[in-house]
């Protein structure tokens, strides 16, 4: 549970902001009998059901088998005479659940309605409202770190970065140098292809006595080498043949990026590594408040040359103007939930009068000027 890696906001500015938050109805619960006193309790840590014949049963909502709702309710079904069934989310966090004190629940007319602060319908908005200000945007916010983005040049000294602030470029390169080529001897496949990702190399082998889907980590094999040997050792009919001098010092991590490449007894897929580094760049305006995304070198970025970049970019902390819009857009989201969809006003008192609203409108002008301040600039 929580909210995720780059939400612009907490679900603690949340509720600070919206001050009171409506509860709602987590699960329904009751004891099958109805001799004696039967009653449940919400603790901060835990459910207490009291049976009057056979004793109390304390669930600890700690505990990693029973703190979701899902759990929770299943470990009171497992009791002898409990019933409950969900009402919210199930993957929400049963410590959320509201402090109550202990309450008859025996037999079905005393069935009990356990309430819920709704943290995980804020989680949920939250990131939804991060994912719609990113698109809008048309850029990442919040610092993540970007592996082998590709560029071209244009013939300008300057290249535009599509994520910004940029906090740190780790690496620049350009062209493509085949380290080592490979082909997959298995006649009777169906297909056999390699895909390079940022993270795995993957090989596949469909159908045949060599049939095969395997995925090697680049960053377990401190060289191409020993990547190469990897393969070998799958022995799913793949061979390789090293086309580089530095194979045994570089990293199987400075390949390139390839789509699914498909490859037979004789037709080969070239992996590649980056052919030049470069030193001579610097980020233009540095400083988060103004940065822009922009490297600029001595040098051209040559026109048709292909460049690849590791950087860091977006964030570190999130602008108020930001988070707040982020906010906003929770709370106009959790509003719309509540009302009627279709009406834009509604008067009582003499004549009725029922207006509806344009739902083609989309956001309110003022959250949309606030997210204008963060969206896309073009150098």
């Amino acid at each position: 549970m929580g909210v995720g890696t780059y939400a612009l906001t907490s679900v603690a500015e949340v509720y600070a902001y919206l001050g009171k938050v409506p509860e709602k109805d987590a699960f329904w619960v009751y004891f099958s009998g109805t001799t004696g006193t039967n009653t449940i309790q919400i603790n901060d840590n835990s459910v207490v059901l009291v049976d009057a014949d056979n004793g109390t049963t304390t669930i600890d909502i700690t505990h990693a088998s029973y703190d979701t709702l899902t759990e929770l309710v299943a470990a009171i079904n497992a009791v002898a005479g409990w019933n409950a069934g969900l009402i919210y989310h199930g993957s929400a966090t049963s410590t959320d659940l509201i402090i109550t004190g202990a309450v008859g629940a025996e037999g079905v007319v005393n069935e009990q309605t356990i309430k819920i602060l709704p943290t995980y319908t804020i989680e949920k908005a939250i990131d939804r409202a991060t994912d719609f200000i990113e698109y809008y945007c048309d850029r990442k916010l919040k610092t993540r770190s970007y592996t082998q983005e590709s560029y071209y040049g244009n013939r300008s000294n300057k290249l535009l970065l599509d994520q910004y602030p940029v906090m740190r470029v780790i690496r620049l390169r350009s062209g493509r140098s085949t380290s080592f080529s490979i082909k997959n001897t298995s006649t009777d496949a169906n297909f056999c292809t390699v895909e390079i990702t940022s993270t795995t190399i993957r090989l596949v082998v469909d159908g045949g006595t060599n049939v095969d889907d395997s995925a090697l980590t680049l960053a377990t094999y401190t060289t191409i080498d020993a990547l190469i040997a990897a393969i070998a050792a799958l022995s799913k009919g793949w061979s390789c043949t090293t086309l580089a001098t530095d194979t045994s010092t570089r990293d199987a991590s400075e390949l390139l990026i390839r789509p699914s490449m498909n490859v037979t007894t004789v037709v080969q897929a070239e992996c590649e590594t980056a052919d030049s580094e470069y030193t001579d760049y610097q980020v233009i305006s540095p400083a988060e408040s103004r940065n822009y995304g922009v490297i600029e070198r001595p040098g051209v970025f040559f026109s048709g040359t292909e460049y690849f970049i590791d950087y860091t970019a977006g964030y570190t902390t999130i602008p108020a103007a930001l988070e707040q819009a982020c906010i906003e857009l929770v709370k106009y989201k959790i509003d719309q939930s509540t009302r009627d969809q279709g009406l834009k006003s509604e008067k009582l008192g003499g004549v009725y009068a029922y207006e509806k609203a344009d739902l083609k409108a989309g956001l309110p002008a003022d959250l949309l000027m606030e997210l204008n301040l963060f969206r896309r600039v073009e150098v």
